[in-house]
């Protein structure tokens, strides 16, 4: 009970000091003109973003995919053609030129057919990805990066397929995931904006298959088909790296 009693005086103590301080600040904001106002949020919207970690970036990316197994599977389906992804990037500098760090990400598609009167077919694919990069940097001016990122790591994904026969009233629905090694390489070109933060835009070749395909935690399922995730990605990005 003492060490509770302890607690409440504290915290009350606390809450003494801070008041005043706290009211005190409220008075000046309220001094302010509407124009110093508009500044003083400029200023704390500045704060907020240093917050970000150095040599970080942002990408939203389309992946060009061709998984031919996946798309042979469920013929009654569109092809499963690109991908829609995310990564956030952070590097560690070893010297101007040379950055080491990890990507972490992933990407997804949702394809639906009608393939015959009343009968629906859709099939979902997602994939994670986390890897170990080394980004070498061989143009870099005071507004201008060229980089070049080579990269190595592991990639965890799955799919669900499903199809709905309205005209008997049937349900089925299957889903397997599997994981993979996965290698890619980058090209990056990022522009200074304002502030140490930049614009880019990149290409880059992506190497992965998620292969031991199995349904939740059962034994591998030899006729799951393997999904090949190797193709080319398009990104924009945004990151805080002069």
């Amino acid at each position: 009970m003492n060490h509770i009693k302890k607690i409440v005086l504290v915290f009350i103590a606390v809450n003494v000091l801070i008041s005043p301080i706290f009211a005190d600040l409220l008075e000046e904001v309220d001094k302010l003109t509407p124009e110093q106002a508009v500044q003083l949020q400029q200023k704390l919207e500045k704060k907020r973003f240093e917050a970000t970690p150095g040599n970080s970036r942002i990408n939203g990316f389309i992946q060009y995919i061709k998984p031919t197994q996946l798309n042979n599977a469920f013929p009654g389906l569109s092809p499963m053609t690109n991908l829609y992804g995310g990564s956030f990037d952070l590097r560690y500098p070893l010297s101007k030129q040379v950055l080491i760090g990890g990507s972490f990400g992933g990407a997804g598609n949702y394809v639906f057919t009608e393939s015959s009167y009343r009968i629906y077919e859709d099939l979902w694919l997602v994939y994670g990805q986390a890897q170990f990069v080394i980004e070498l940097r061989f143009i870099q001016k005071n507004n201008f990066i060229l980089s070049v990122t080579p990269g190595i790591g592991v990639v965890l994904g799955a799919f669900n397929y499903s199809t709905t026969n309205d005209n008997a009233q049937t349900y089925y629905t299957t889903n397997r995931w599997g994981s993979g090694l996965c290698t890619s390489l980058a090209l990056d070109a990022t522009w200074k904006v304002r502030d140490g933060w930049g614009f880019g835009l990149g290409v880059s070749s992506f190497s992965g298959k998620l292969g031991g395909m199995r349904k939740i935690f059962s034994a591998v399922d030899g006729g799951a088909p393997e999904i090949d995730l190797a193709g080319t990605t398009f990104r924009i990005s945004g990151s805080k790296v002069f």
